[in-house]
């Protein structure tokens, strides 16, 4: 089997070795964590093209980040460097951009059509709501963008989801959606879950497309297979066919976007979907110590909808997990930091992660790196063109591209202030909905005489300065055009350099005049003919911060989303606590207890060499201290790979109560050390603290607020208060005379 140009056996297990070398039909390849997945697709991709034959522009390799199609671009450059690359190798998106690009026309699509970015796509949703006479409160337009969201990742439009709506909510989302559509056609617009959508639907219903790309199209490679939703699987399904030459890679455990849309039964029913498909495991991983994979392993092990699979490494047992139970989110931080500092003598600041559930969980960490000086930086925070000056220049550059793009045009009319106020926008506005024509065209043709003079003045002004611009747009160079636009508009007046929030404002608009001139000068738009402005757009509209994040500015601190497809020498997961891990909107059905068990997984398995957890037994929210028990998610992982320690504060608090977690089923208090090396000299029973027949721990049922479980009691017989977390509304104080409460 020895391979002459590549020579697969020096680099490759066993395994990777007979994924690389896959004959034909389909392949379904469960790569566990640290596997080698990125290193099975690029040296497949070699393989064929090397040693089979294969022309590069018959080959395709899709994944979902930007970052992850980069390196897998970089990789295969390496070892094909004779050759040119492959036809595509980049993300879902953009393969479905390329081709709607190409092809839209078919599918009712105009050529000019811009990206929905998620601020306009709520925008649009505001205002359906808005020409529906529905509330917001009633209707939240991200609840509603959401339902649109998963109606158009099972490709039903407007009349098909309406047919299975089953309440009130989900009719009234009916009619938004077929709003939502309207208002986004009128602007030109699609949002990334219509670019797959147009996507399926040109390639399913232009047969003779279809099949002239499949014949262009001999082998496609589609990573993260585990995140596909019903959408992208008919998608891959009408590039490749059900018996056609497709790898898919993925890991079932690792699968935590499931409120995306991605489906899981995509991984898990693939022979259904590719009858004959042949299934390999990459078993062996060469991240982690096999103590962190035994501990993660276990814990995943708990889940039914996966398939087996034991994770090995020859790297040794290697460091026991640490399990700190802090006092409060305070103590919590200040020990994580303080552990974090005390490992710098063996690893570099910009090894260490800290990944946490929510967002909101940062701020007492920040604080406390801040203190002690520890350098760090908050991944996937505001992104780079989602900035209010980045975003205005965008707009100016879509509405030169498309000026009936109301949703551009109405962020720029008066911005820099050029006397365009409230009330002669919303004439406009209403003048064209009268009319049914965008606002450019109300500009560009309607009598504005009718608005008062200093109105109709002001918007004349602006017309003629969009009309020069639009002249300059088709003569100048991208970086050129950019010069003349903030020189003819006077934005840069806005902004005074001896501000320091205005100087960093300066800065990000310098920052993306680079960004420009280096789109450029790379041509990395598909050819000559392509329109530079449009395809630059489409490039801003499909990065990501996380895409070009390199872990250079000191401690990582990411959510356990983000940190997918990363590996850091040592990592901290805080909060493991019943209603933040697994979160508490996420245990309703047990396939959302399973996604955020694979959430945790997920984390653990980002470690290499050292893994650090912690929880607490209060923390406050909203202001207000709340009592906590532990994840039972801490139960699955073995004791023997735990070294547990524990604020003496809590110890003295919790006095080893023995408490019910949320789950309904007994869990040892955040006090009581149950299992593990102990790091301190004492052990305590449990003890019930039971008055007028309730307890700790209890679960109860309220006639209105449904089940929870008794955090505290204070006093004895009717005048006694019970502390409640009820699972729908949170944290209740009642009075037991009138509390109306029974056991269950």
């Amino acid at each position: 089997m020895t391979q002459g140009k590549l020579d697969l056996e020096s680099v490759l297990n066993p395994e990777q070795f007979a994924a690389v070398t896959h004959g034909t039909g389909p392949q379904l390849v469960l790569a566990g964590a640290g596997s080698g997945k990125t290193r099975v697709i690029t040296h497949r991709v070699a393989w064929l093209i090397e040693e089979q034959g294969v022309p590069p522009h018959a080959i395709a390799a899709v994944t979902f980040t930007n970052k992850a199609a980069r390196e897998m671009k970089d990789r295969v450059e390496d070892l094909v460097a004779r050759h040119p690359l492959p036809t595509f190798l980049g993300t879902f998106h953009r393969y479905s951009l390329r081709l709607l690009r190409r092809y839209g026309e078919r599918v009712g699509l105009r050529r000019d059509f811009v990206i929905l970015d998620s601020k306009d796509q709520v925008a649009l949703v505001k205002q359906a709501l808005e020409r529906d006479g529905l509330s917001e409160k009633a209707f939240p337009p991200r609840a509603v963008l959401s339902a649109i969201s998963g109606a158009k990742n099972r490709l039903l439009d407007p009349t098909a989801y309406s047919q299975q709506a089953e309440d009130f909510f989900q009719r009234k989302v009916s009619g938004l959606y077929r709003r939502y559509q309207h208002l986004a056609s009128q602007v030109g617009g699609l949002d990334f879950d219509d670019m797959i959508r147009f996507a399926v639907q040109l390639l399913e219903g232009d047969e003779e497309l279809a099949r002239r790309l499949r014949g262009r199209l001999q082998h496609l490679m589609v990573d993260e297979f585990q995140d596909t939703n019903q959408a992208q699987l008919r998608f891959v399904h009408a590039l490749i066919g059900e018996a056609g030459n497709l790898t898919a890679v993925g890991d079932e455990d690792q699968g935590i976007y499931r409120w995306r849309g991605a489906d899981l039964s995509n991984i898990l029913d693939f022979e259904a979907s590719f009858p004959g498909a042949v299934v390999r495991k990459l078993e062996q991983n060469y991240r982690s110590t096999q103590t962190i994979l035994d501990a993660s392993g276990a814990l995943v092990a708990n889940n039914r909808g996966r398939r087996a699979k034991r994770l090995w490494t020859d790297q040794g047992a290697g460091e026991v997990i640490q399990l700190y139970k802090a006092h409060d989110e305070q103590d919590e931080a200040r020990w994580l930091i303080n552990t974090l500092d005390g490992l710098r003598s063996d690893y570099d600041l910009r090894e260490m992660a800290i990944l946490v559930r929510t967002n909101a969980q940062t701020r007492t960490l920040e604080d406390q790196l801040l203190k002690k000086g520890i350098p760090y930086e908050l991944v996937a925070g505001v992104r780079f063109y989602d900035r209010a000056e980045i975003k205005d220049l965008l707009a100016y550059l879509q509405a030169l591209r498309n000026p009936r793009n109301d949703l551009a045009l109405q962020r720029i009319l008066n911005q820099p202030p050029r006397g365009i106020g409230k009330n002669t926008r919303l004439l406009l506005e209403g003048r064209a909905r009268e009319l049914g024509q965008p606002v450019w065209d109300v500009l560009t043709q309607d009598d504005l005489g009718s608005l008062p003079a200093r109105s109709a003045k002001a918007l004349g002004a602006f017309r003629d300065l969009m009309r020069s611009l639009q002249r300059l747009a088709e003569q100048l160079p991208l970086p050129a055009l950019l010069d003349q636009l903030l020189a003819a508009t006077g934005y840069m007046d806005l902004f005074r350099p001896e501000d320091p929030e205005h100087q960093a404002r300066i800065e990000n608009i310098r920052e993306f005049l680079s960004a420009a001139q280096e789109f450029t000068e790379s041509k990395s738009y598909q050819s000559e003919e392509e329109d530079l402005l449009v395809a630059f757009l489409d490039r801003v509209a499909l990065v990501s911060d996380l895409d070009a994040w390199k872990g250079k500015g000191g401690i990582s601190v990411m959510t356990l989303h983000s940190a997918k497809g990363l590996e850091f020498p040592v990592v901290a997961v805080p909060g493991l606590e019943d209603g933040l891990l697994p979160h508490f909107n996420a245990q309703k059905t047990p396939e959302e207890v399973e996604e955020e068990r694979r959430l945790l997984y997920v984390g653990m398995t980002r470690a290499e060499k050292r893994l650090i957890l912690s929880c607490c037994g209060r923390r406050r929210v909203a202001g207000q201290f709340q009592d906590r028990q532990e994840s039972p998610f801490l139960e699955e992982i073995p004791a023997e790979y735990l070294e547990i320690s524990q604020s003496p504060s809590l110890f003295a608090n919790t006095q080893g109560a023995n408490v019910h977690s949320f789950f309904g089923r007994p869990s040892r208090s955040p006090g009581y050390p149950p299992r593990g090396r102990y790091a301190g000299d004492r052990t305590v029973e449990p003890v019930a603290e039971e008055s007028g027949g309730f307890a700790r721990g209890s679960r109860v049922q309220h006639p209105t607020l449904g089940t929870g479980v008794i955090l505290e009691l204070e006093g004895t017989g009717d005048a006694m208060k019970i502390s409640v977390y009820f699972d729908r509304s949170g944290k209740r104080r009642l009075v037991a005379r009138y509390a109306n409460l029974e056991l269950v």
